[in-house]
This record gives structure tokens, C-alpha cells and sequence, in this order.
């Protein structure tokens, strides 16, 4: 909770920069964010990896899914192929071909190679982490004990957080490594949320017997309106902070800021960072 109000870089900022590329990251550190937000994945032989989907071909030149290429082929796509600056997008296809610039020669490195997890925990000493978990058991060998046991290694725990869509992988990682923080998993995010319908009290209460330390939320899900007032006043109260994703928009930037969010995850560095700046206490993590 005194840990407010972190900037994170969606996948690195990817409408600014291609998605997941240790460039991306360098370029939202530049820019000034306090975190950095990173989907991982385990490549055949066991790398984790940085990736958004858990196939190469939404952004790289290449096919296939993570899981199935081994690092060493994954090392060698150019994960800046679709990438368009200015373009507002992530992904852009059907344009001309000079306007993809990452495909020169001349550009690439830094800017289309997928990071690895652990080069991001070593590059980036002074980054609040965000990792989501994007699988794991039945459908493909399971990772979270590997992550885990990296964010120890690099003695990070105390700057990580781990989240995920699957239930599953956030009970695993907590079984893994209590010591390391996980956000509130879906199903949690639910109960908390309808147990807030019946009563205030009720919802802190639960919120405080639980082990995660925040809710990471869209701000609607469907037509429900997710982060609202009393949602983020019932975490705080709770002593659970309330980070909201994706956001791109400066209006809405602006209206969650004065509803007391503790972070805005958003694919653009150069917006976010500004609007926090200006309009609430921009935190940042310093190593020590």
C-alpha cells in the first residue's frame, strides 16, 4: 500500500516499442515508469520467456506455439515484424513495407528479441515486476516453481509480483514460495467483488484473511463496472492496493487517479507516466 501510484508498462509499452523486447523495456525505463508488466511463458527446453500469447506468430516472423520452440529458435525471430511506430497499436498488418522498420537489419537487436525472465529481473534492478503466468497444468508442463525459484535468485521477491488468469497457477505459486507476492487470482477477485454487493464489512474481512496483496483489474468486466469507489476504498481498508489494466486513455487515467488507484498498467509510457506525475504521487522503486 505505500507502494503508490506505480506506472507499469504494459508488455513493456508495447504501443510504443515492439512487445516483450528488453528494447521495449529500456525504452518505458527511459521514459521514467515504475514498473514493468510481462506475460511469461516456458519454451520447450524450459527458458521462460517473455511473450504475450503463447504462440510467436501475433507479433514475430515466426510459427508456432512457445512451448513447443526451443529458446534457441525463439532467440532468432524478429518479435518487432508487425510492429508499426506511431501507429497506436501493438500489431499492425497491410501496410507498405518500408513503414515496418524493425525488419531492416539495421534496427534489430534490442528491439526484436523476445526477453527472458531472468535477464529482466538482472537488467532491471530498479522496476517494480509484474509477471502473469499465461499457462500451466493440463496444458503444458508447469512453470511456476521455476519462477519462483528465479525471483529468489535474484533476490527479488520484494519487488515482484506474480498474477495470472488461471486460479490454478496462483495457488501453485504460493505453494511454491509464500514469501512471494501474487495478486488476488479471478475467482478471489470474484468473491471479493460479490461479497462487497452484500456488505462492506464482509468484503474487507475476506480481503484481509487473504494472501494476496492486490487486486489487478480491468476497470469493466463485461458491463460491470470493476473499479469504482467503494471496490478500491473496501481493498484499502483491507490493506490490499488496486492496480488497473489497460489503460490508455488520459480521461481515464485521470478519473482513477481520483478514485485512489495505486497503479495504471497501459501500453503507453509516455502518457502514463506524465498523468501520474501531475496528478498523484508517482512511486519509484530504487534498489539498493
Amino acid at each position: 500500500m505505500d507502494r503508490r501510484v506505480i506506472s507499469y508498462a504494459h508488455r513493456g509499452g508495447s504501443y510504443e516499442a515492439p512487445s516483450s523486447t528488453i528494447g521495449a523495456l529500456e525504452n518505458a525505463c527511459r521514459i521514467g515508469v515504475s514498473g514493468l508488466e510481462l506475460d511469461v511463458h516456458s519454451t520447450a527446453d524450459g527458458v521462460l520467456t517473455c511473450c504475450h500469447d503463447d504462440v510467436v506468430d501475433t507479433t514475430t516472423n515466426g510459427r508456432g506455439r512457445v512451448s513447443k520452440l526451443t529458446w534457441s529458435e525463439i532467440e532468432d525471430l524478429n518479435a518487432g515484424y508487425w510492429f508499426v511506430p506511431g501507429s497506436n497499436a501493438s500489431v499492425i498488418r497491410s501496410r507498405p513495407q518500408e513503414d515496418y522498420v524493425y525488419r531492416d537489419g539495421a534496427n534489430t537487436g534490442k528491439m526484436t528479441r523476445l526477453a527472458r525472465v531472468d535477464e529482466v529481473l538482472e537488467s532491471f534492478p530498479d522496476c517494480i515486476l509484474n509477471f502473469d503466468i499465461k499457462s500451466t497444468s493440463p496444458s503444458v508442463e508447469p512453470y511456476e516453481e521455476q519462477l519462483a525459484r528465479l525471483i529468489l535468485e535474484h533476490e527479488a521477491a520484494d519487488r515482484v509480483i506474480v498474477s495470472s488468469f488461471l486460479d490454478s497457477a496462483i495457488w501453485r505459486l504460493r505453494q511454491s514460495n509464500r514469501t512471494i507476492c501474487t495478486s488476488a487470482a479471478p475467482g478471489e477477485i470474484s468473491e471479493f467483488y460479490f461479497t462487497l454487493v452484500s456488505g462492506r464489512k464482509a468484503a474487507m474481512d475476506l480481503a484481509m484473511r487473504s494472501p494476496y496483496v492486490a487486486f489487478q483489474i480491468p476497470r469493466f468486466y463485461g458491463e460491470i463496472e470493476l473499479a469504482i469507489p467503494q471496490f478500491i476504498e473496501v481493498a484499502h481498508a483491507a490493506g490490499k492496493a488496486v492496480h488497473v489494466w489497460t489503460i490508455n486513455d488520459r480521461t481515464e487515467m485521470e478519473k482513477l487517479l481520483g478514485f485512489g488507484v495505486d497503479g495504471l498498467i497501459s501500453d503507453l509510457p509516455s502518457l502514463v507516466v506524465p498523468v501520474i506525475e501531475e496528478r498523484a504521487t508517482h512511486y519509484m522503486y530504487r534498489s539498493n
